[in-house]
């Protein structure tokens, strides 16, 4: 097992928009944005006087971390993210790239006179390939590897050391824990500086696109290529710039509607009922009726656009095209998204509840709230301290279409692992990197310990997804996230801007909530602010 630091921040931890489970905080707090240490993207424009700044105390936040001391990092679930980049970033393609042939890959491991190859096969899986891509272990390999993330995404990665030690006895791990905002400004103070970023980073996918924008994430496009095919599709769009690739996933955000069974039940109320979001806005009405409880927690002053954005991705949309122009007042179905959760505001069938706080907790404890519309990660939470006292009370269902037939599938959260282009043992790096999320037994102990959707079909055929959950009654609750994740569609969500964006949208949906102003207007608001900000179309 590798070594943990875990380093305890004095400042507010800011949010994450990954899943909570991965110690995110909720005291939201600006990132600082550092200058990239190439130009790999023209189009990124980054703030000179910020960049001057960091240049300037970058060495000193470092040397203050290194001397600070350890304690435990307790993570907490985050309220939305509202943190306000200072660097406008330029526009990202919302579609992940075909593969380049000009790219410069890090060393794989190619010695084959060493251990026989590390196979496992599993059946097709949503166009995956049948049997998993053959990996050689190096015994001799010999490195010393700094990977950073936050307790519990390390906890996870760390259910697969065992293995991995067994194959490359003679490279070390040193995981450094903090939190995820800590994280992100720590690898950004570091990029500014041009020295002190670790060989690895877990990096959420929300801030992924940001990185790879700042050009210090190494080229991972050759060794990528035979994973390409055994991910969900949408999962690459983050890691991916100018037909290149710099990050291998690992979790994915499939959304469903979590439901408390003992509530429909009393309303008369049949799940398997609800295909349309029409359907579920008259299940709504008739679950207020009957069993007294509301649909949903979308709190109005406090709203942070979590579940808005839930329901663009779900129809490919988001803050911009794949140009990466704005079109959050252009599009018709982003508006009817925003009407739609005006509808349960205007008619008190939300719970005007603050999310990631205690009386939110209690709803989904107590039974006060019918639905819980989400990624599977919450489940990990319902079950270890929401509602650990609900077994059997709980189901999930589809995310209702907008139109019958239709698209079913949406993303909140997801992340990956980043080799940084300054490493000195990027084979080795490549070589963790690939054994963790790569091989499916991995990614299943990984799964087991932290509850992070793998985001490789190649694992959906294994038992583990197979087995009925007596927390939701029986339900396969694994192979029916599979489904889910297999069909989530790509769109322009999470942008190199997208905390930026985020902060600018919320106040609008905020104001909308509360009667302040329309849904048509509100959207307009945010897409001139974040025009102005960001510099986009």
């Amino acid at each position: 097992m590798g070594k943990v630091v875990v380093i305890e921040s004095t400042s507010a931890g800011g949010p994450g928009r990954g899943p909570p489970a991965q110690g995110s905080d909720p005291d939201p707090r600006p990132l600082i944005s550092g200058a990239p240490k190439k130009e790999r993207r023209p189009i990124v424009h980054l703030q000179t006087d910020i960049h001057k700044i960091l240049r300037l105390t970058a060495i000193f936040v470092l040397l203050a971390t290194i001397l600070a001391g350890c304690g435990t990092d307790t993570p907490a679930p985050p309220a939305a993210a509202t943190a306000t980049a200072p660097a406008a970033a330029a526009a990202t393609d919302t579609t992940a790239p075909a593969a380049a042939t000009d790219t410069a890959p890090v060393a794989a491991a190619t010695d084959t006179t060493t251990t026989s190859e590390v196979t496992a096969t599993m059946g097709t899986t949503g166009g995956a390939a049948a049997t998993s891509v053959p990996m050689t272990p190096h015994p001799e390999m010999s490195a010393k590897l700094t990977i950073w993330g936050w307790d519990a995404a390390i906890k996870g990665l760390q259910a697969a050391d065992a293995d991995f030690k067994q194959a490359y006895p003679n490279v070390q791990l040193d995981y450094v824990a903090r939190k995820p905002a800590d994280t992100y400004q720590q690898l950004q103070l570091a990029a500014s500086a041009g020295t002190g970023l670790p060989d690895i980073s877990v990096i959420e996918d929300s801030h992924l696109a940001q990185f790879v924008s700042l050009g210090v994430l190494a080229d991972l496009t050759s060794n990528v290529q035979p994973y390409i095919s055994q991910f969900n599709p949408y999962r690459w769009q983050q890691a991916s710039a100018e037909g290149k690739y710099y990050a291998m996933p690992w979790d994915s955000g499939p959304v469903a509607i979590f439901y408390r069974r003992d509530v429909f039940q009393k309303a008369g109320v049949d799940p398997d009922s609800i295909k349309t979001w029409d359907d579920y806005y008259s299940a709504a009405k008739t679950i207020k009726e009957k069993a007294g409880v509301p649909m949903w927690q979308q709190s109005k002053a406090k709203n942070d656009g979590r579940l808005f954005e839930m329901l663009m991705w779900q129809q490919g949309l988001g803050y911009v095209d794949k140009d990466g122009n704005v079109i959050l007042d252009k599009d018709p179905g982003i508006e009817q998204a925003l009407s739609y959760m005006g509808k349960f505001w205007q008619e008190s069938l939300a719970a005007d509840t603050e999310p990631w706080t205690d009386p939110w907790y209690k709803e989904m404890a107590d039974g006060t709230v019918a639905t819980v519309p989400e990624a599977a990660w919450m489940g990990g939470f319902l079950k270890s301290f929401i509602a650990p006292d609900t077994a059997g009370k709980w189901g999930v269902f589809n995310l209702p279409a907008w139109k019958a037939g239709g698209v079913q599938s949406s993303n909140d959260g997801g992340s990956s692992l980043a080799i940084f282009d300054q490493s000195k043992q990027k084979e080795a790096a490549w070589a963790y990197t690939e054994f963790h999320l790569g091989r499916p037994d991995a990614m299943i102990k990984i799964y087991e310990q932290s509850d992070f959707y793998p985001g490789l079909q190649t694992t959906y055929n294994d038992p583990a997804f197979q087995q009925a959950d007596p927390y939701y009654n029986g339900q396969k609750v694994r192979a029916f996230f599979a489904d889910v994740a297999k069909n989530i569609p790509i769109a322009g969500v999470y942008t190199s801007d997208y905390q930026e964006m985020n902060s600018l949208l919320t106040p609008e949906i905020q104001k909308f909530a509360l009667g302040q102003q329309s849904a048509k207007d509100a959207l307009a608001n945010a897409a001139k602010a974040i025009r102005d900000k960001t510099n986009r179309k």
